[in-house]
């Protein structure tokens, strides 16, 4: 017998909006939802590192466009959406992927730069779901990745601001699932100590570059090693995706084993 199905992918014809995409697990990020078969919004500052994500995705034959947004700024995120609605017809999926980080304890830490980790960590998600949520509401559907981290779940030296905001993504994430489901999927995910951009320059600049990639590697402390972005990338394919239709309200954690403990 002849096989007639035709090969989807997991995504296919869904519109995803994925910020801070130009690098790292964001970048994996959208190119994972692209090779799904999603049509990917990548947004961001760095005008040129995303549109690099953009031109790698339809290089492959995907479709993607890049919007300029600070997602600090409200009027930013909703031109975003609005953009991606005029392109593409509506919004299925946003990826709340955009974060930084600043070293500190409390009384270490300028209230600008405080307020800076906060409102790009945890605030940024208030914008986006505030401009998606009617919008999913009026289609019926919608689904929400938030990115947050093991340092949510588990303190980490001098890293006050972080752990503060990713804290609080995990329960936002399960307050909207409550609050919007089962309409609405809300989800999150949990890496542990990944190889980013970031984290190599933090690993380059360091007085001994093999101690200190070493010493982040063992936070994963099964795998020994540095999470690649793809396989980050991979568990939120998997809760974007009608393959986790009964998950919501979840951390999915990403860590090669930091957190066993926890």
């Amino acid at each position: 017998m002849t096989d007639t199905s035709v090969d989807v992918g997991r995504l296919d014809g869904r519109v995803a909006i994925v910020t801070g995409s130009g690098t790292g697990i964001g970048r994996s990020i959208a190119l994972a939802f692209a090779a799904e078969g999603a049509n990917v919004v990548c947004c961001g500052i760095d005008e040129s590192l995303n549109e690099a994500t953009v031109g790698s995705i339809r290089a492959a034959g995907g479709e993607s466009v890049f919007v300029r947004a600070d997602v600090r700024v409200a009027g930013d995120v909703a031109a975003m959406v609005a953009t991606a609605i005029a392109r593409y017809g509506g919004v299925d999926i946003i990826v709340n992927n955009a974060g930084i980080g600043i070293h500190g304890r409390i009384h270490e830490i300028v209230e600008s730069d405080w307020d800076d980790v906060i409102a790009t960590n945890l605030k940024s998600i208030y914008y986006t779901s505030r401009e998606c949520i009617p919008h999913f509401l009026e289609r019926g559907h919608g689904n929400i990745v938030n990115i947050a981290s093991t340092f949510g779940i588990l303190a980490f030296p001098a890293y006050a601001a972080y752990c503060a905001s990713k804290g609080a993504v995990i329960a936002l994430t399960k307050q909207m699932a409550l609050d919007y489901g089962p309409a609405i999927r809300v989800n999150c995910v949990c890496p542990g100590a990944t190889e980013a951009p970031r984290i190599r320059r933090f690993i380059d600049s360091s007085a001994d570059p093999a101690a200190t990639e070493a010493s982040l590697g063992a936070l994963n402390r099964v795998m020994s090693r540095l999470a690649q972005p793809e396989e980050v990338a991979a568990s939120v394919v998997f809760l974007a995706s009608d393959e986790s239709s009964f998950v919501t309200g979840h951390a999915l954690v990403v860590d090669g084993g930091q957190t066993i403990d926890a």
